[in-house]
Protein backbone atom coordinates (compact mmCIF):
# COMPACT_ATOMS: atom_id res chain seq x y z
CA UNK A 1 0.00 0.00 0.00
CA UNK A 2 1.45 3.42 -0.85
CA UNK A 3 1.50 6.23 1.38
CA UNK A 4 -0.98 8.26 -0.30
CA UNK A 5 -3.39 5.24 0.47
CA UNK A 6 -2.72 5.43 4.24
CA UNK A 7 -2.84 9.41 4.18
CA UNK A 8 -6.22 9.07 2.51
CA UNK A 9 -7.18 6.72 5.41
CA UNK A 10 -5.74 9.04 8.25
CA UNK A 11 -7.47 12.15 6.48
CA UNK A 12 -11.10 10.28 6.18
CA UNK A 13 -11.24 9.04 9.89
CA UNK A 14 -11.46 11.73 12.69
CA UNK A 15 -9.39 10.70 16.17
CA UNK A 16 -11.95 12.11 18.02
CA UNK A 17 -14.96 10.13 16.70
CA UNK A 18 -12.88 6.94 16.04
CA UNK A 19 -11.67 7.07 20.02
CA UNK A 20 -15.10 8.06 21.23
CA UNK A 21 -16.95 4.75 19.59
CA UNK A 22 -14.20 2.66 21.83
CA UNK A 23 -14.56 5.11 25.15
CA UNK A 24 -16.17 8.10 26.19
CA UNK A 25 -14.16 11.42 25.62
CA UNK A 26 -14.77 14.48 27.52
CA UNK A 27 -14.62 18.16 26.39
CA UNK A 28 -11.08 19.55 28.32
CA UNK A 29 -10.19 23.16 26.35
CA UNK A 30 -9.34 22.63 23.03
CA UNK A 31 -8.46 18.73 23.49
CA UNK A 32 -10.45 16.18 24.90
CA UNK A 33 -9.46 13.88 27.78
CA UNK A 34 -10.29 10.17 29.26
CA UNK A 35 -9.32 7.59 31.36
CA UNK A 36 -6.37 5.96 29.51
CA UNK A 37 -7.03 2.43 28.20
CA UNK A 38 -3.86 1.29 28.45
CA UNK A 39 -3.02 1.38 31.87
CA UNK A 40 -5.17 1.73 35.44
CA UNK A 41 -5.51 5.41 36.86
CA UNK A 42 -7.75 7.18 38.77
CA UNK A 43 -7.37 10.97 37.11
CA UNK A 44 -7.37 11.06 33.58
CA UNK A 45 -4.28 11.91 31.73
CA UNK A 46 -5.27 10.58 28.02
CA UNK A 47 -5.51 13.68 25.63
CA UNK A 48 -7.21 13.79 22.40
CA UNK A 49 -6.41 16.87 19.63
CA UNK A 50 -8.85 16.83 17.61
CA UNK A 51 -6.75 20.11 15.71
CA UNK A 52 -3.48 17.83 15.34
CA UNK A 53 -5.31 14.51 15.16
CA UNK A 54 -3.53 12.93 17.72
CA UNK A 55 -3.37 11.43 21.55
CA UNK A 56 -1.21 11.25 23.97
CA UNK A 57 -1.26 9.95 27.61
CA UNK A 58 0.80 11.92 29.64
CA UNK A 59 0.33 8.89 32.55
CA UNK A 60 2.27 5.89 30.80
CA UNK A 61 3.75 8.08 27.85
CA UNK A 62 1.96 6.11 24.73
CA UNK A 63 0.70 8.53 21.73
CA UNK A 64 0.34 8.34 18.07
CA UNK A 65 -2.32 8.87 15.66
CA UNK A 66 -5.56 7.35 15.02
CA UNK A 67 -4.11 4.07 13.38
CA UNK A 68 -1.88 3.69 16.35
CA UNK A 69 -4.73 4.00 19.03
CA UNK A 70 -6.70 0.69 16.77
CA UNK A 71 -3.91 -1.12 16.51
CA UNK A 72 -2.81 -0.78 19.97
CA UNK A 73 -6.12 -0.98 21.57
CA UNK A 74 -7.37 -4.03 19.48
CA UNK A 75 -4.13 -5.70 19.63
CA UNK A 76 -4.24 -6.13 16.06
CA UNK A 77 -1.15 -5.43 13.55
CA UNK A 78 -0.81 -2.15 11.94
CA UNK A 79 -2.42 -4.12 8.32
CA UNK A 80 -5.61 -4.97 10.02
CA UNK A 81 -6.12 -1.39 11.75
CA UNK A 82 -5.55 0.02 8.23
CA UNK A 83 -8.37 -2.13 7.06
CA UNK A 84 -10.70 -1.74 9.78
CA UNK A 85 -10.45 2.20 9.40
CA UNK A 86 -10.84 2.11 5.43
CA UNK A 87 -13.62 -0.03 5.87
CA UNK A 88 -15.07 2.47 8.82
CA UNK A 89 -14.63 5.42 6.22
CA UNK A 90 -15.90 3.65 3.38
CA UNK A 91 -12.29 3.37 1.14
CA UNK A 92 -11.76 0.48 -0.66
CA UNK A 93 -7.80 -0.51 -0.47
CA UNK A 94 -6.21 -0.40 -4.15
CA UNK A 95 -3.17 -2.98 -4.15
CA UNK A 96 -0.48 -2.30 -6.68
CA UNK A 97 0.74 -5.03 -9.06
CA UNK A 98 3.70 -5.17 -6.75
CA UNK A 99 2.21 -4.75 -3.54
CA UNK A 100 -0.27 -8.15 -4.79
CA UNK A 101 2.43 -10.12 -5.69
CA UNK A 102 4.40 -9.35 -2.62
CA UNK A 103 1.15 -10.28 -0.52
CA UNK A 104 0.53 -13.48 -2.84
CA UNK A 105 4.36 -14.66 -1.87
CA UNK A 106 3.38 -13.70 1.71
CA UNK A 107 0.49 -15.75 1.88
CA UNK A 108 1.83 -18.69 0.02
CA UNK A 109 4.54 -18.85 2.66
CA UNK A 110 2.05 -18.85 5.00
CA UNK A 111 0.24 -21.95 3.69
CA UNK A 112 3.81 -23.74 3.14
CA UNK A 113 4.55 -23.09 6.93
CA UNK A 114 0.90 -24.51 8.01
CA UNK A 115 1.30 -27.38 5.68
CA UNK A 116 4.51 -28.08 7.21
CA UNK A 117 3.71 -27.82 11.05
CA UNK A 118 0.32 -30.35 10.16
CA UNK A 119 3.30 -32.47 8.49
CA UNK A 120 5.66 -32.70 11.64
CA UNK A 121 2.04 -33.25 13.49
CA UNK A 122 1.11 -35.95 12.15
CA UNK A 123 4.78 -37.79 11.92
CA UNK A 124 4.88 -36.80 15.81
CA UNK A 125 1.95 -39.16 16.12
CA UNK A 126 2.66 -41.59 13.51
CA UNK A 127 5.99 -42.24 13.42
CA UNK A 128 8.44 -41.21 17.16
CA UNK A 129 7.96 -42.76 20.33
CA UNK A 130 11.21 -41.27 20.92
CA UNK A 131 9.95 -37.82 20.95
CA UNK A 132 6.36 -38.69 22.16
CA UNK A 133 8.52 -40.16 25.19
CA UNK A 134 10.87 -37.12 25.30
CA UNK A 135 6.96 -34.92 25.51
CA UNK A 136 5.67 -37.03 28.02
CA UNK A 137 9.08 -37.36 30.13
CA UNK A 138 8.74 -33.75 30.50
CA UNK A 139 4.97 -33.99 31.17
CA UNK A 140 3.71 -31.77 28.46
CA UNK A 141 0.32 -32.30 28.17
CA UNK A 142 -1.41 -33.77 25.01
CA UNK A 143 -3.59 -30.24 25.16
CA UNK A 144 -0.45 -28.43 24.41
CA UNK A 145 1.20 -30.01 22.20
CA UNK A 146 -2.33 -29.65 19.79
CA UNK A 147 -3.05 -25.61 21.16
CA UNK A 148 1.02 -25.14 20.27
CA UNK A 149 0.97 -27.50 17.63
CA UNK A 150 4.56 -29.28 18.66
CA UNK A 151 5.69 -32.07 15.89
CA UNK A 152 8.38 -33.95 15.32
CA UNK A 153 10.32 -33.74 11.82
CA UNK A 154 11.50 -37.76 10.22
CA UNK A 155 14.68 -38.71 9.98
CA UNK A 156 15.12 -38.08 6.02
CA UNK A 157 16.54 -35.73 3.65
CA UNK A 158 12.95 -35.21 1.57
CA UNK A 159 10.09 -36.39 3.82
CA UNK A 160 8.90 -32.68 4.30
CA UNK A 161 9.58 -31.51 0.37
CA UNK A 162 7.76 -34.30 -1.04
CA UNK A 163 5.04 -34.00 1.14
CA UNK A 164 4.47 -30.53 0.07
CA UNK A 165 4.90 -31.24 -3.84
CA UNK A 166 2.01 -33.75 -3.33
CA UNK A 167 0.09 -30.83 -1.70
CA UNK A 168 0.35 -28.82 -4.79
CA UNK A 169 3.39 -26.72 -4.14
CA UNK A 170 5.62 -25.48 -6.68
CA UNK A 171 9.36 -26.11 -5.89
CA UNK A 172 10.51 -23.05 -7.66
CA UNK A 173 9.04 -21.63 -3.85
CA UNK A 174 10.61 -24.19 -1.31
CA UNK A 175 13.86 -22.17 -1.65
CA UNK A 176 11.93 -18.87 -0.06
CA UNK A 177 10.59 -20.64 3.15
CA UNK A 178 13.62 -21.76 5.08
CA UNK A 179 12.29 -25.28 5.17
CA UNK A 180 15.24 -26.39 3.69
CA UNK A 181 19.01 -26.39 2.71
CA UNK A 182 20.52 -25.28 0.12
CA UNK A 183 20.65 -27.97 -2.01
CA UNK A 184 17.23 -28.43 -1.20
CA UNK A 185 17.35 -30.92 1.50
CA UNK A 186 15.19 -30.93 4.43
CA UNK A 187 16.65 -28.42 6.97
CA UNK A 188 15.09 -30.47 10.05
CA UNK A 189 16.03 -33.94 10.45
CA UNK A 190 15.01 -36.03 13.64
CA UNK A 191 14.24 -33.07 16.01
CA UNK A 192 11.01 -31.90 18.37
CA UNK A 193 9.81 -28.97 16.50
CA UNK A 194 8.16 -26.28 17.74
CA UNK A 195 6.48 -23.70 15.47
CA UNK A 196 6.69 -20.19 15.88
CA UNK A 197 3.47 -18.09 15.69
CA UNK A 198 3.27 -14.33 14.84
CA UNK A 199 1.44 -12.38 17.27
CA UNK A 200 -1.46 -12.72 15.23
CA UNK A 201 -1.09 -16.67 15.24
CA UNK A 202 0.56 -17.30 11.70
CA UNK A 203 3.13 -19.78 11.44
CA UNK A 204 6.46 -18.51 10.65
CA UNK A 205 9.11 -20.37 11.14
CA UNK A 206 10.36 -22.97 13.32
CA UNK A 207 12.63 -24.58 15.94
CA UNK A 208 13.48 -28.11 16.09
CA UNK A 209 15.26 -29.58 19.44
CA UNK A 210 17.89 -32.43 18.69
CA UNK A 211 16.57 -35.65 20.70
CA UNK A 212 19.97 -37.34 21.52
CA UNK A 213 22.95 -36.36 22.74
CA UNK A 214 25.08 -37.91 19.90
CA UNK A 215 23.06 -36.20 17.13
CA UNK A 216 25.31 -33.83 14.74
CA UNK A 217 24.37 -29.76 15.00
CA UNK A 218 23.19 -27.85 17.50
CA UNK A 219 20.83 -28.26 20.87
CA UNK A 220 18.48 -26.27 18.48
CA UNK A 221 18.13 -25.33 14.78
CA UNK A 222 15.71 -22.70 14.25
CA UNK A 223 14.79 -21.33 10.93
CA UNK A 224 16.92 -18.72 9.10
CA UNK A 225 15.67 -14.53 8.12
CA UNK A 226 12.81 -14.95 5.52
CA UNK A 227 10.18 -12.56 4.10
CA UNK A 228 7.56 -12.99 6.73
CA UNK A 229 10.40 -14.66 9.68
CA UNK A 230 13.13 -11.81 11.04
CA UNK A 231 14.52 -13.29 14.33
CA UNK A 232 14.24 -10.95 17.30
CA UNK A 233 11.48 -9.72 16.01
CA UNK A 234 9.22 -12.55 17.39
CA UNK A 235 8.08 -13.67 21.10
CA UNK A 236 7.03 -17.24 21.17
CA UNK A 237 3.58 -18.02 22.57
CA UNK A 238 2.26 -14.23 22.43
CA UNK A 239 -0.31 -14.90 20.39
CA UNK A 240 -2.07 -17.10 22.96
CA UNK A 241 -1.29 -15.14 25.85
CA UNK A 242 -1.45 -11.73 24.87
CA UNK A 243 -4.64 -10.84 26.58
CA UNK A 244 -3.60 -12.06 29.81
CA UNK A 245 -0.70 -10.32 29.65
CA UNK A 246 -2.71 -7.33 29.35
CA UNK A 247 -5.24 -8.18 31.90
CA UNK A 248 -2.56 -9.21 34.65
CA UNK A 249 -0.63 -6.04 33.15
CA UNK A 250 2.91 -7.56 33.79
CA UNK A 251 4.54 -10.47 31.22
CA UNK A 252 6.53 -13.42 32.70
CA UNK A 253 9.93 -13.24 29.90
CA UNK A 254 11.34 -16.94 30.18
CA UNK A 255 14.28 -18.09 27.62
CA UNK A 256 13.05 -21.23 25.52
CA UNK A 257 10.21 -23.20 24.63
CA UNK A 258 10.20 -25.58 27.22
CA UNK A 259 10.26 -23.26 30.12
CA UNK A 260 7.60 -21.21 28.83
CA UNK A 261 5.20 -24.67 28.33
CA UNK A 262 6.10 -25.11 31.79
CA UNK A 263 4.95 -21.94 33.01
CA UNK A 264 1.96 -22.08 30.59
CA UNK A 265 0.88 -25.36 31.92
CA UNK A 266 1.35 -24.49 35.36
CA UNK A 267 -1.19 -21.48 35.03
CA UNK A 268 1.23 -18.46 34.03
CA UNK A 269 -0.85 -17.59 30.95
CA UNK A 270 0.79 -14.41 30.99
CA UNK A 271 4.24 -15.48 29.80
CA UNK A 272 6.44 -15.33 26.71
CA UNK A 273 9.61 -16.95 25.57
CA UNK A 274 12.60 -14.64 24.29
CA UNK A 275 13.91 -17.37 21.94
CA UNK A 276 17.14 -16.30 23.10
CA UNK A 277 19.04 -14.91 25.87
CA UNK A 278 18.76 -11.54 24.30
CA UNK A 279 15.68 -9.26 24.31
CA UNK A 280 16.15 -7.27 21.47
CA UNK A 281 14.29 -3.73 20.96
CA UNK A 282 11.79 -5.10 18.81
CA UNK A 283 10.55 -7.89 21.08
CA UNK A 284 10.43 -4.96 23.91
CA UNK A 285 8.36 -2.78 21.51
CA UNK A 286 5.95 -5.82 21.08
CA UNK A 287 5.34 -6.53 24.16
CA UNK A 288 5.36 -3.13 25.41
CA UNK A 289 1.95 -2.57 23.32
CA UNK A 290 0.44 -5.14 25.74
CA UNK A 291 2.26 -4.21 29.07
CA UNK A 292 5.09 -1.97 30.73
CA UNK A 293 6.31 -4.78 33.48
CA UNK A 294 8.24 -7.14 32.80
CA UNK A 295 9.39 -9.72 35.13
CA UNK A 296 12.72 -11.83 33.05
CA UNK A 297 12.81 -15.46 34.78
CA UNK A 298 15.64 -17.01 32.81
CA UNK A 299 18.01 -19.21 34.45
CA UNK A 300 19.49 -19.09 38.26
CA UNK A 301 23.15 -20.08 36.65
CA UNK A 302 25.74 -17.11 36.02
CA UNK A 303 24.87 -17.26 32.66
CA UNK A 304 21.31 -17.34 32.48
CA UNK A 305 21.87 -14.51 35.83
CA UNK A 306 24.24 -12.43 33.17
CA UNK A 307 21.52 -12.90 30.35
CA UNK A 308 18.53 -11.91 32.57
CA UNK A 309 21.19 -8.35 34.10
CA UNK A 310 21.49 -7.94 29.89
CA UNK A 311 17.83 -8.41 29.06
CA UNK A 312 16.56 -6.01 31.86
CA UNK A 313 19.14 -3.36 30.87
CA UNK A 314 17.40 -3.64 27.62
CA UNK A 315 14.15 -3.03 29.00
CA UNK A 316 15.18 -0.28 31.52
CA UNK A 317 16.93 1.54 28.58
CA UNK A 318 13.26 1.04 26.35
CA UNK A 319 11.41 3.08 29.71
CA UNK A 320 9.92 -0.14 31.03
CA UNK A 321 9.78 -1.35 34.02
CA UNK A 322 12.30 -4.67 34.63
CA UNK A 323 12.32 -7.54 37.72
CA UNK A 324 14.32 -9.99 37.42
CA UNK A 325 12.96 -13.41 39.53
CA UNK A 326 15.75 -15.20 41.24
CA UNK A 327 16.02 -18.39 40.84
CA UNK A 328 18.19 -20.62 42.65
CA UNK A 329 21.19 -21.60 40.90
CA UNK A 330 20.41 -25.05 39.83
CA UNK A 331 16.97 -24.06 38.35
CA UNK A 332 15.53 -23.23 35.41
CA UNK A 333 12.06 -22.24 35.32
CA UNK A 334 10.97 -26.00 34.57
CA UNK A 335 12.97 -27.51 36.99
CA UNK A 336 12.08 -25.46 39.31
CA UNK A 337 8.06 -25.39 39.29
CA UNK A 338 8.72 -29.16 39.15
CA UNK A 339 10.19 -29.69 42.15
CA UNK A 340 8.47 -26.51 43.85
CA UNK A 341 4.75 -26.17 42.36
CA UNK A 342 2.92 -22.95 41.32
CA UNK A 343 3.15 -21.44 45.28
CA UNK A 344 6.64 -21.11 45.60
CA UNK A 345 6.80 -19.41 42.15
CA UNK A 346 4.53 -16.84 43.17
CA UNK A 347 6.62 -16.07 46.55
CA UNK A 348 9.91 -15.69 44.08
CA UNK A 349 7.45 -13.37 41.50
CA UNK A 350 6.84 -10.95 44.77
CA UNK A 351 10.34 -10.72 45.31
CA UNK A 352 11.48 -10.16 41.97
CA UNK A 353 14.18 -7.35 41.85
CA UNK A 354 14.88 -3.94 39.76
CA UNK A 355 17.96 -4.51 37.96
CA UNK A 356 20.11 -2.40 40.75
CA UNK A 357 18.86 -4.20 43.67
CA UNK A 358 19.11 -7.35 42.21
CA UNK A 359 22.67 -6.90 40.85
CA UNK A 360 23.65 -5.78 44.47
CA UNK A 361 22.33 -8.72 46.30
CA UNK A 362 23.76 -11.27 43.96
CA UNK A 363 26.24 -13.64 45.07
CA UNK A 364 26.40 -15.72 41.86
CA UNK A 365 27.86 -13.24 39.77
CA UNK A 366 31.19 -13.55 41.86
CA UNK A 367 31.27 -9.41 41.09
CA UNK A 368 32.32 -6.69 43.76
CA UNK A 369 30.59 -4.05 44.53
CA UNK A 370 32.57 -1.81 42.24
CA UNK A 371 32.01 -4.13 39.21
CA UNK A 372 28.37 -4.14 39.65
CA UNK A 373 28.28 -0.04 39.57
CA UNK A 374 29.89 -0.11 36.31
CA UNK A 375 27.94 -2.71 34.90
CA UNK A 376 25.13 -0.34 35.74
CA UNK A 377 26.59 2.84 34.29
CA UNK A 378 27.16 0.71 31.51
CA UNK A 379 23.63 0.89 31.46
CA UNK A 380 22.80 4.31 31.94
CA UNK A 381 25.34 4.98 29.45
CA UNK A 382 23.21 2.91 26.67
CA UNK A 383 20.03 4.75 27.86
CA UNK A 384 18.16 6.76 25.00
CA UNK A 385 15.40 8.12 27.28
CA UNK A 386 16.13 10.72 29.41
CA UNK A 387 13.74 10.94 32.15
CA UNK A 388 14.13 6.35 32.57
CA UNK A 389 17.89 7.25 32.52
CA UNK A 390 16.58 10.19 35.78
CA UNK A 391 14.66 7.30 37.64
CA UNK A 392 17.61 4.45 37.50
CA UNK A 393 19.87 6.84 38.34
CA UNK A 394 18.08 7.38 41.48
CA UNK A 395 17.18 3.56 42.03
CA UNK A 396 21.25 2.92 41.58
CA UNK A 397 21.92 6.12 44.12
CA UNK A 398 19.26 4.61 47.01
CA UNK A 399 20.39 1.02 46.54
CA UNK A 400 24.09 1.52 46.40
CA UNK A 401 24.42 4.27 49.07
CA UNK A 402 26.25 6.61 46.73
CA UNK A 403 25.27 10.21 45.88
CA UNK A 404 23.40 10.97 42.11
CA UNK A 405 26.11 13.59 41.86
CA UNK A 406 28.85 10.91 41.76
CA UNK A 407 27.36 8.51 39.72
CA UNK A 408 26.43 11.12 37.22
CA UNK A 409 30.21 12.28 36.80
CA UNK A 410 30.57 8.54 35.75
CA UNK A 411 28.31 8.74 33.07
CA UNK A 412 29.23 12.45 32.14
CA UNK A 413 30.53 11.89 28.37
CA UNK A 414 29.71 8.75 26.09
CA UNK A 415 29.97 8.19 22.55
CA UNK A 416 27.20 8.52 20.30
CA UNK A 417 25.92 5.34 18.34
CA UNK A 418 27.92 6.38 14.77
CA UNK A 419 31.11 6.66 16.90
CA UNK A 420 31.81 10.54 16.08
CA UNK A 421 32.55 13.01 18.87
CA UNK A 422 31.76 12.70 22.17
CA UNK A 423 28.34 13.93 23.57
CA UNK A 424 27.66 15.31 27.24
CA UNK A 425 24.79 13.34 28.60
CA UNK A 426 24.48 15.19 32.14
CA UNK A 427 20.74 14.39 33.27
CA UNK A 428 19.19 17.77 33.22
CA UNK A 429 15.54 18.83 31.65
CA UNK A 430 16.77 20.21 27.99
CA UNK A 431 14.29 22.59 28.73
CA UNK A 432 14.96 24.73 25.96
CA UNK A 433 15.20 21.53 23.07
CA UNK A 434 12.07 20.55 23.96
CA UNK A 435 10.17 24.34 23.88
CA UNK A 436 11.91 24.52 20.26
CA UNK A 437 10.84 21.48 19.18
CA UNK A 438 6.91 22.41 20.08
CA UNK A 439 7.09 25.29 18.91
CA UNK A 440 8.33 23.83 15.44
CA UNK A 441 5.79 21.55 15.80
CA UNK A 442 2.80 23.88 16.28
CA UNK A 443 3.87 26.66 13.58
CA UNK A 444 6.54 25.14 11.21
CA UNK A 445 7.19 28.28 9.34
CA UNK A 446 9.25 29.01 11.98
CA UNK A 447 11.75 26.06 10.65
CA UNK A 448 13.52 28.96 8.28
CA UNK A 449 14.28 31.06 11.46
CA UNK A 450 15.44 28.35 13.39
CA UNK A 451 17.63 26.94 11.02
CA UNK A 452 19.54 30.16 10.28
CA UNK A 453 20.38 30.01 13.73
CA UNK A 454 21.20 26.86 14.93
CA UNK A 455 21.78 23.02 13.71
CA UNK A 456 21.09 19.51 15.24
CA UNK A 457 24.42 19.95 17.38
CA UNK A 458 22.93 22.28 19.65
CA UNK A 459 20.74 19.73 20.68
CA UNK A 460 22.80 17.64 23.87
CA UNK A 461 19.88 15.29 24.45
CA UNK A 462 20.22 12.55 21.80
CA UNK A 463 16.70 11.79 21.88
CA UNK A 464 15.81 15.57 21.05
CA UNK A 465 18.42 15.60 18.50
CA UNK A 466 17.17 13.00 16.96
CA UNK A 467 13.72 14.82 16.45
CA UNK A 468 15.20 18.09 14.97
CA UNK A 469 17.05 16.12 12.47
CA UNK A 470 13.71 14.08 11.67
CA UNK A 471 12.26 17.95 11.18
CA UNK A 472 14.62 18.47 8.92
CA UNK A 473 14.31 15.80 6.74
CA UNK A 474 10.43 15.68 6.85
CA UNK A 475 9.82 19.43 6.42
CA UNK A 476 7.48 19.38 4.04
CA UNK A 477 5.13 16.54 5.74
CA UNK A 478 4.91 18.92 9.15
CA UNK A 479 1.57 20.31 7.65
CA UNK A 480 0.21 16.61 7.83
CA UNK A 481 1.46 15.77 11.28
CA UNK A 482 -0.63 12.03 11.74
CA UNK A 483 0.92 11.02 8.40
CA UNK A 484 4.41 11.89 9.48
CA UNK A 485 3.92 9.48 12.88
CA UNK A 486 3.03 7.04 10.68
CA UNK A 487 6.63 6.84 8.76
CA UNK A 488 8.48 6.54 12.28
CA UNK A 489 8.80 2.96 13.21
CA UNK A 490 10.61 3.21 16.81
CA UNK A 491 7.51 3.69 19.63
CA UNK A 492 9.15 5.25 22.23
CA UNK A 493 10.31 7.85 19.57
CA UNK A 494 6.64 8.19 18.44
CA UNK A 495 5.92 8.56 21.82
CA UNK A 496 7.74 11.44 22.57
CA UNK A 497 7.03 13.39 19.62
CA UNK A 498 2.67 12.82 20.14
CA UNK A 499 3.92 14.69 23.45
CA UNK A 500 5.86 17.38 22.12
CA UNK A 501 2.96 18.12 19.63
CA UNK A 502 -0.01 18.30 22.10
CA UNK A 503 1.99 20.61 24.18
CA UNK A 504 1.00 24.41 24.05
CA UNK A 505 4.06 26.45 23.25
CA UNK A 506 5.75 28.34 25.61
CA UNK A 507 5.17 32.02 26.17
CA UNK A 508 9.12 32.73 25.78
CA UNK A 509 10.17 33.93 22.34
CA UNK A 510 11.63 31.94 19.07
CA UNK A 511 14.80 34.65 19.96
CA UNK A 512 14.90 33.70 23.78
CA UNK A 513 14.77 30.10 23.01
CA UNK A 514 17.32 30.17 19.99
CA UNK A 515 19.75 32.67 22.68
CA UNK A 516 19.40 29.84 25.26
CA UNK A 517 20.48 27.22 23.59
CA UNK A 518 23.44 29.04 22.12
CA UNK A 519 25.04 29.95 25.32
CA UNK A 520 24.07 26.45 26.50
CA UNK A 521 26.12 24.94 23.46
CA UNK A 522 28.87 27.59 23.60
CA UNK A 523 29.63 27.10 28.00
CA UNK A 524 29.29 23.22 27.45
CA UNK A 525 31.82 23.29 24.39
CA UNK A 526 34.18 25.69 26.84
CA UNK A 527 34.12 23.21 29.08
CA UNK A 528 34.97 20.46 27.22
CA UNK A 529 37.89 22.44 25.90
CA UNK A 530 38.78 23.10 29.07
CA UNK A 531 39.30 19.40 30.01
CA UNK A 532 41.04 18.94 26.33
CA UNK A 533 43.88 21.70 27.86
CA UNK A 534 44.15 19.68 30.69
CA UNK A 535 45.34 17.27 28.69
CA UNK A 536 46.94 19.07 26.34
CA UNK A 537 48.33 22.20 27.42
CA UNK A 538 50.73 23.22 25.04
CA UNK A 539 47.99 22.94 22.44
CA UNK A 540 47.19 26.80 21.03
CA UNK A 541 44.86 25.83 18.81
CA UNK A 542 42.55 24.69 21.87
CA UNK A 543 43.26 28.29 23.78
CA UNK A 544 42.53 29.73 20.03
CA UNK A 545 38.85 28.67 20.47
CA UNK A 546 38.35 28.95 23.88
CA UNK A 547 39.03 32.35 23.21
CA UNK A 548 36.43 32.37 20.52
CA UNK A 549 34.08 30.86 23.00
CA UNK A 550 34.64 33.23 25.63
CA UNK A 551 33.86 36.05 22.96
CA UNK A 552 30.91 34.24 21.91
CA UNK A 553 29.28 34.08 25.24
CA UNK A 554 29.89 37.38 26.30
CA UNK A 555 28.25 38.99 23.40
CA UNK A 556 25.13 36.65 23.86
CA UNK A 557 24.38 37.79 27.11
CA UNK A 558 26.01 40.80 28.91
CA UNK A 559 25.19 39.33 32.38
CA UNK A 560 27.70 37.02 32.29
CA UNK A 561 30.67 37.94 34.07
CA UNK A 562 34.03 37.60 32.25
CA UNK A 563 35.69 36.62 35.20
CA UNK A 564 33.59 33.35 35.81
CA UNK A 565 34.34 31.70 32.20
CA UNK A 566 37.23 29.75 33.21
Amino acid sequence: MDQSQIDRILESNNIVDVINSYLPLKKAGSNFKARCPFHDEKTPSFMVSERKQIFKCFGCGKGGNVITFVRDYEKISFMEALRKLAERAGITIQETEVSKQKQTRRDLLYKINKLAAFYYQDCLIKHSTVALDYLRKREISDESIKKFQIGYALDTFGGLRNYLLKNNINDQILQFTGLFTSNNRDLFRDRLMFPIHSVTGEIIAFGGRKLHEDQTGGKYVNSPNTKIYTKGNELYGLFLTKQDISKKDYALISEGYTDFLRLYENGFTNTVASLGTSLTDSQINILSRHTNNFYIIYDGDKSGKKAAIRAASNVVGKGNNANIINLPETDDPDSFLVKNGNEKLYELIEKAQPLPQFLLEDEVLGLDKRAKLNELIETLNEMQDEIARELLVKEISENFKISEHAILSKIRVRRTRKGKTAEVTKITKFGEERDTLVILFNDNLIYKKVAQEIDSSYFLSEKYKEIYELVSEHLEGMGHIPSLLEKIEDENLKNIIAELIISEPTKSSVDEIIKSLKLRKYQNDLEQINEQILTSPKDMELFSRKRELKTKILELDKKVVRKTLY
